[in-house]
């Protein structure tokens, strides 16, 4: 027990650690170490993905080799991409998803290849891949047959779109009693001004001209105007005509016997067996045996399978091709297009593509002697006027020093047709969604939603109208008429250029333009655009506009910068400077959590307008249009 008579100890200070030895620079220390420790992880994490993907033998024939009697294997369910930019992080984690001239460059190669001799196409449903890029692999699908070698589908399930690309094989099968719809085609377009009425936002809607647009309809009215209900019209018209004429090509059916079942609107594969839609009702093991009898195999022998994400990687020449003497340069362009960096959409919805790293692959392209001709891929519903005029004037510099081909994927519209009318010749298939030269912006004021949420806003001003655009407020209706002069002036400024790129006149112009959308195969009657097909028309244009002799071959080469495993890992581009945006990560994830990602995929402009406002930027997309999707 202790004397409480007893000397106290002095109390003690807090303890305080030393301070730091001064930084050596230059010195290795405990920085080193700690570096040597993550890499040494990373090659511990790599090394083992490498004897996982060993030991799992991949596609029954493990490493890069492909055996004779091979089968290409093509998946394809949900969104078939046109362009996805590769990195370190694909290569090390596992490769990105196959895109749209893959699965055709894998096709060409598959048909010159002795060792492959059919394909084996599984499908479900393609939601996100659009009527063009069917066509582009049907297209393709029909050019492999050529070779003499089987393609056999395996779905189930099918709708109109997916069968508009089953219909390319030899035989299509389906298990029983699964899905095959065919009743037609519909579109529900939802519209949201009464919705934000409700929640006291008031949106001031301005457009030029009358058929502009589904997508700002959707955001500015609360119903279509008749010129818009119009067009919808008379593009699923020609859709479903453009159906119609496939099926009864490629199942010689008279066209009035494939409507009259349309009519019959069943969604049965029975069914579908029963009016010869499909070749054959089984089960997978019943589609491998198959299989085994075109290649001469027992029911003990593997089919050795070659998935498309593996074979995308074979060379040509490996896989009986000559090599290129002549260069193409292929470019894309896919998503909104903005002027500066462009970024990756976190909510899943429109990516943005930065002009600049257009305006840069274009000007290399350019200046590389090597390079014969251009081609750039588009697949974008538009952007900020900005922007897309940037990567206008570029091609048009391009084009007077070799020639620049426009490939029209899905949509190519408003400023998605702006990027593309200076270029020397434009492709798009003829279900692409081009043209809509025409201008619209949605203005909100969020008065209301302040009111009701009991927020006070204070403006304070200097200059009358300086306020006019953070929303606090309506437009005045001086304010509104200056603001639709201006975009009356940009409009017709689009217009003329348009008429000036295509080599039209202003009048003629005016006719075709007014915001309309005309699929590719009314664009090219009314010389929007030159020719109808996808990728091997473009090459084909391009070997004829570079002059380049038939018997001699070309090979396209992406001029695009691969990010490299450190951006990738870090988020981050290494020409900027800016740190990642935190915010919008964290909003993302919140959005995933809430299970609220199929609202920003649907609602035309909704993931890129809340980027905007998370980041404090203030980017409109005054020339946008998007593809009305006919289920």
């Amino acid at each position: 027990m202790m004397d409480p008579n007893a000397p106290q100890p002095p109390p003690q200070t807090p303890y305080l650690p030393p301070a730091p030895p001064p930084v050596k620079k230059g010195g290795m220390g405990a920085g080193l170490i700690l570096a040597l420790g993550c890499f040494g992880f990373l090659a511990l994490g790599f090394a083992g993905i490498v004897v996982l993907a060993a030991l799992s033998g991949g596609d029954n024939n493990g490493g890069g080799r492909v055996e004779d009697q091979s089968v290409l294997r093509m998946k394809l369910f949900g969104g078939t991409p046109e362009y996805v930019r590769s990195s370190g992080l694909d290569e090390l984690f596992g490769g990105s998803p196959v895109t749209v001239r893959q699965h055709v460059f894998n096709l060409e190669k598959a048909a010159a290849d002795k060792r492959i001799k059919g394909v084996l196409l599984e499908m479900g449903t393609m939601d996100g891949t659009g009527w063009a890029k069917i066509e582009e692999l049907r297209d393709a699908i029909v050019e492999f047959k050529k070779s003499g070698k089987f393609v056999i589908v395996f779905s189930e399930a099918l709708s109109e779109r997916e069968y508009a690309l089953a219909i390319a094989a030899d035989t299509i099968v389906m298990p029983r009693d699964s899905w095959f719809e065919f009743n037609g085609l519909a579109s529900d377009i939802s519209h949201y001004p009464g919705l934000l009425e409700k929640l006291g936002v008031e949106v001031q809607y301005f457009r030029y001209g009358k058929y502009k647009s589904v997508s700002g309809e959707q955001t500015g009215s609360k119903a279509f105007t008749e010129p818009v209900k119009e067009m919808i019209r008379f593009n699923m018209d020609a859709t479903y005509n453009h159906l119609v004429e496939a099926v009864a090509r490629f199942r010689k059916l008279e066209p009035e016997k494939v409507k009259a079942l349309i009519e019959e609107g069943h969604t049965k594969s029975d069914w579908a067996f029963e009016q010869k839609l499909i070749d054959q009702l089984g089960y997978q093991d019943e589609v491998e045996a198959l299989i085994r009898t075109k290649l001469g195999l027992d029911d003990k022998t593997k089919i050795p399978y070659v998935s498309a994400s593996r074979y995308r990687n074979i060379e040509p020449s490996e896989a009986g091709l000559e090599e290129g003497k002549h260069t193409i340069a292929l470019i894309y362009s896919v998503g909104l297009i903005v002027s500066g960096k462009g970024s990756d959409d976190p909510f899943g919805g429109d990516s943005n593509q930065g002009s600049e790293p257009l305006i840069r692959a274009l000007r290399k392209a350019a200046a590389d002697d090597e390079v014969k001709a251009i081609i750039m891929r588009v697949d974008s519903p538009g952007g900020a006027g900005l922007g897309c005029d940037y990567v206008r004037r570029e091609v048009a510099l391009a084009r007077a020093k070799k020639p620049v081909i426009v490939s029209m994927s899905d949509v190519a519209a408003s400023g998605g047709y702006w990027v593309s009318m200076d270029a020397t010749a434009i492709v798009a298939q003829p279900t692409t969604s081009t043209g809509s030269i025409g201008i619209y912006t949605v203005v909100p004021s969020l008065g209301g939603l302040y009111e009701k949420l009991g927020l006070n806003n204070e403006t304070f001003k200097v200059g009358e109208h300086a306020d006019m655009l953070i929303a606090a407020r309506k437009f005045s209706d001086d304010e509104a008429r200056q603001w639709d002069t201006d975009l009356f002036a940009s409009y017709n400024r689009f217009v003329s250029l348009a008429a000036e790129g295509r080599k039209m006149d202003k009048d003629k112009m005016q006719e075709l333009a007014q915001g309309r959308t005309w699929l590719g195969s009314d664009a090219k009657e009314n010389g929007l655009i030159d020719e109808l097909g996808g990728f091997p028309a473009a090459i084909k244009l391009a070997r004829e506009k570079a002059s380049i002799p038939a018997g001699e071959t070309v090979a396209l080469k992406l001029f695009d910068r691969k990010k490299t495993f450190l951006e990738e890992l870090l988020n981050r581009d290494n020409e900027d400077e800016e740190s990642p945006e935190l915010a919008v990560t964290l909003l993302s994830k919140t959005v995933e959590a809430s299970g609220l990602r199929p609202l920003f995929k649907k609602v035309p402009g909704l993931s890129g307008l809340t980027r905007e406002v998370v980041t404090g930027k203030n980017t409109l997309f005054p020339m946008a249009e998007y593809q009305v999707d006919y289920r």
